[in-house]
C-alpha cells in the first residue's frame, strides 16, 4: 500500500512540473517591454489571410496577403471586386491602388487612398502595428490589457478598440493570428496564416 502512494504521489508532482514551468517568471509588463523592443525590429514581414470588413449595412469577405519591407508595403486583397483583384503598394509618401483592369488611383496615404476609391474607412498604417502586436506609435494608448505572457489582449487608441484573439510562434515572437477591430463605423474580423520573415 505504501509503495503505492509513494507511486501516486509522485506521478502527481510530475504532472505538476510543466505547469509551474510554463508559467513566466517577470511581470507582464516586463515581458511586454521585451516584446515590443523585439517586434519593433521585426520589419521585413508577410502574411496571407482573410478578412471580414463592415460598415454600415455593407459587408465584404476579402482575401488579403501583406508583404512589408521597412516603409514600403504591398497588399493584395482578393474579393466581392468586379474588377478582380486590388493592390495596394507604397512607402511613407505615395500610396497607388491598382484594379486587375489596370485602373490606377493614388494618395498620399491608404487610409485617403481608400476612403475615397473604396468608401472604407480603414486604419492601414495602425494595421501595420497592430497586426504585429503592437500599439501604433503615432497614437495615444488610451487603455490597454496583458496576458501571463506580456502580450496584448485589447487595446483601445484612438477610438478603435482592438481584441487579440489568438497568436502563434514567429522567430522566436509571437504575433497575431487573429484579431478583431471595433470602431462606431467599421469593424473588422482578420485572420493571418503563412506568416515569414523576411522577402
Amino acid at each position: 500500500m505504501k509503495q503505492w502512494l509513494v507511486i501516486f504521489a509522485v506521478v502527481l508532482l510530475t504532472a505538476c512540473t510543466p505547469f509551474w514551468q510554463t508559467k513566466p517568471l517577470e511581470p507582464a509588463e516586463a515581458l511586454w517591454e521585451n516584446r515590443q523592443l523585439s517586434l519593433k525590429q521585426l520589419d521585413e514581414w508577410s502574411f496571407r489571410g482573410r478578412t471580414v470588413i463592415r460598415q454600415g449595412k455593407e459587408g465584404w469577405n476579402v482575401g488579403v496577403t501583406w508583404q512589408q519591407h521597412q516603409d514600403d508595403f504591398n497588399i493584395r486583397l482578393f474579393g466581392p471586386f468586379a474588377q478582380g483583384a486590388v493592390e495596394l503598394k507604397g512607402d511613407a509618401e505615395l500610396v497607388t491602388m491598382t484594379f486587375s483592369d489596370g485602373e490606377t488611383y493614388s494618395a498620399e496615404t491608404p487610409e485617403q487612398l481608400l476612403a475615397e476609391v473604396m468608401g472604407w474607412l480603414l486604419p492601414v498604417s495602425a494595421l501595420r502595428d497592430w497586426v504585429r502586436g503592437l500599439p501604433h506609435d503615432e497614437v495615444k494608448i488610451d487603455e490597454k490589457t496583458l496576458d501571463d505572457k506580456g502580450r496584448l489582449i485589447t487595446l483601445s487608441q484612438a477610438g478603435w478598440e482592438v481584441e487579440f484573439v489568438d497568436y502563434v510562434p514567429l522567430e522566436g515572437n509571437d504575433v497575431p493570428a487573429k484579431i478583431f477591430i471595433e470602431h462606431p463605423q467599421l469593424s473588422i474580423r482578420l485572420v493571418m496564416n503563412g506568416w515569414k520573415v523576411g522577402q
